[in-house]
């Protein structure tokens, strides 16, 4: 049994826990050894309402990241949950959940329907697999009404409907003709599911797709919520926009391609562009120069309007190509972004001022995340020489110094092996997207700041100008660092947060705290793991690393590493450890113990 299936029987094991009446339809004859596809699961109108709340408790109770939550039907929510397999990289499990059966706004079956009868899941030998499933007639009709939708029905749809057919044939006949009245649809369908003969129906599919639709007409009330659902869509698109930066020979390309490759169970679909969108029709990514720094610049005239097509195919692809993408919930990986044309402005021959380009920055669309892979310049070149040494180090210092102006940006170690790089930019990306969910829907969060705690975060994080001041100076806080997930600050008083600390998910952070440097001259920050809580007065100091649940305790000092759901007093006083850590009291520090598994955080 792999660890989707586990994750999946423990997802069975609390839905029952937590009493809630569910079935898993479609085609569960291998669940849950195999799982090779997202799980349907169908819940209560009245469970529904109160699902997303209910799935970000169970994954913290799994330890999971709950990393994507799709609306794609009224009353259906799509939810990808992420975790670190035993290699280190990223495992995924997508869950559907819904109510009443809606497609395109038309409601075909009512969850009572499915739920009425539902019966205990039995693999093919009889042995009950620990979850529900409707009786056999629903399972069948769900899976025909699903496939005839999707217009996809292959021989292994087919024995699965064939075996759900036999199981109950009346009741399944009379399902047939309450969605196809019409006898020679009916008719054909049942000779089909009675003789596991299904290419004559592969033939009709449009047809008995558009007489199911008929049979469940669309009503106002179903337009309406349909209308806003994707108007949401639109509003707040589920994908998301990357950039990669670095230097020639930080591995751009190799990085991308393997990163996409693995992130590809979080979204609809992956897309990698090269630069900039490049809306105009024929415009085609040229091939990776191997002489960059070949041609001179081009004449001022040139070079402006160089920079205005620049800005016109950033403006406009953004919205006529970038956002459709991302409402389709696409993952969109740009190979270098406009930045690029103020750190390296001889590969594009551009001989304007450089004051005119950051100008122009300003105007052009921000992707999600930034993604800097930097490396030494020894090693640049060793596995590059398209530019002198000199210039691979101005380069990487060019990008480490743009890095801290560009918002929610990563710094990723490119002088690791590429297994290593990759992980860390799926980290870095996993991270982002569990902590959009959570400001998104504040229903995922268990405890909630108060309004003060709100606006300061709020101006902080956008860095207002003006506001952003204001707020620092009511509250006498320093707040500079990035911020990928809400973070509690029941009393927003006296807070100092280095601008490089790094925050987990769940961080509580009391009155009067300080997170920052411990050397002078020294530009060194901490980094605080998941679900964190820091007590009022307490100093955490230097690049110190505190594990995943820790407590530091009120006015403690912190300036070493601290291990997962450890509790610390004092002067880095140990006095609760986990399983195998340090020695109580003496304040060393074990290896950390993780349960489970090691975890995609900070």
């Amino acid at each position: 049994m792999n660890e989707r299936s586990c994750v999946a029987q423990t997802l069975f094991r609390l839905l029952d826990r937590y009493g809630i009446e569910y079935c898993v339809v479609g085609d569960t004859r291998s669940y849950t050894e195999v799982i090779t596809s997202d799980i349907d699961i169908v819940v209560q109108e009245a469970t529904f309402a109160g699902l997303p709340r209910l799935i970000a408790r169970i994954c913290r109770e799994m330890d999971v990241q709950l990393v994507q939550m799709i609306r794609h039907e009224q009353t259906a929510i799509y939810f990808v949950i992420a975790w670190a397999d035993a290699s280190g990289g990223a495992s995924y499990l997508a869950v559907d959940f819904c109510s009443d059966y809606f497609r395109g706004g038309r409601r075909l079956l009512s969850a009572d329907e499915l739920l009425v009868q539902r019966v205990a899941g039995r693999d093919e030998d009889g042995v009950e697999q620990g979850f529900h499933v409707p009786p056999p007639h629903m399972q069948f009709i769900y899976y025909l009404l699903k496939k005839v939708d999707k217009q996809e029905l292959d021989d292994a749809h087919g024995d699965y409907l064939f075996s759900r057919w036999h199981a109950d044939v009346t009741a399944a006949w009379e399902q047939v003709c309450r969605f196809w009245p019409a006898a020679e649809h009916a008719e054909l369908i049942a000779r089909a599911a009675s003789a596991n003969e299904w290419f004559l129906v592969r033939g009709v599919l449009a047809r008995l797709r558009r007489a199911m639709r008929r049979s469940a007409p669309l009503s106002f009330n179903g337009m309406l919520c349909e209308a806003g659902r994707r108007i949401h869509r639109v509003l707040r698109p589920t994908g998301m926009t990357v950039a990669v930066l670095g230097p020639d020979g930080s591995g751009k390309s190799s990085v991308i391609e393997r990163v996409l490759a693995n992130l590809a169970p979080a979204f609809r679909a992956t897309r990698c562009l090269h630069l900039r969108p490049r809306i105009l029709a024929g415009m085609q990514a040229t091939q990776e120069a191997t002489a960059p720094h070949a041609l001179p610049p081009r004449g001022r005239a040139a070079s402006l309007a160089k920079l205005l097509f620049f800005l016109f195919d950033y403006v406009i692809g953004h919205v006529v190509r970038t956002w459709p993408l991302k409402c389709r919930s696409t993952l969109v990986v740009f190979d270098r972004y406009y930045s690029d044309l103020a750190v390296d402005a001889q590969r594009y021959r551009y001989g304007g001022p450089k004051r005119l380009v950051r100008w122009a920055g300003s105007l052009v669309p921000s992707p999600d995340l930034w993604i800097v892979l930097d490396a030494p310049g020894a090693i640049l070149q060793s596995r590059k020489r398209e530019v002198p040494p000199e210039e691979s180090e101005r380069q990487r210092q060019d990008y480490l110094e743009l890095a801290p102006h560009l918002g929610d940006a990563v710094v990723v170690d490119a002088s690791q092996n590429l297994a290593r790089v990759v992980t860390q930019v799926e980290c870095a990306v996993l991270r982002w997207l569990e902590g959009r969910l959570e400001y998104r829907y504040p229903e995922l969060q268990f405890e909630r700041n108060p309004v003060t705690a709100r606006l300061l975060t709020f101006f902080c994080r956008r860095k207002t100008p003006l506001l952003a001041r204001l707020f620092r100076i009511v509250f006498n806080c320093d707040i500079h660092c990035r911020m990928f997930s809400p973070v509690l600050l029941a009393h927003p008083y006296g807070i100092v947060i280095h601008a490089d600390t790094v925050l987990g998910h769940r961080v509580a952070i009391m009155q009067q705290v300080t997170l920052g440097g411990k050397d002078w001259g020294v530009n060194e920050a901490p980094v605080i793991g998941d679900d964190v809580y820091i007590g009022a007065g307490a100093k955490v100091l230097g690049a110190v690393h505190v594990g995943r649940g820790a407590i530091i305790g009120a006015n403690a000092v912190v300036t070493r590493d601290v291990p997962p759901y450890c509790t610390v007093v004092g002067a880095n006083r140990l006095v609760r450890t986990a399983a195998g850590s340090g020695a109580v009291g003496d304040g060393k520090v074990g290896r950390e113990v993780v349960p489970i598994r090691e975890r995609l955080h900070a």
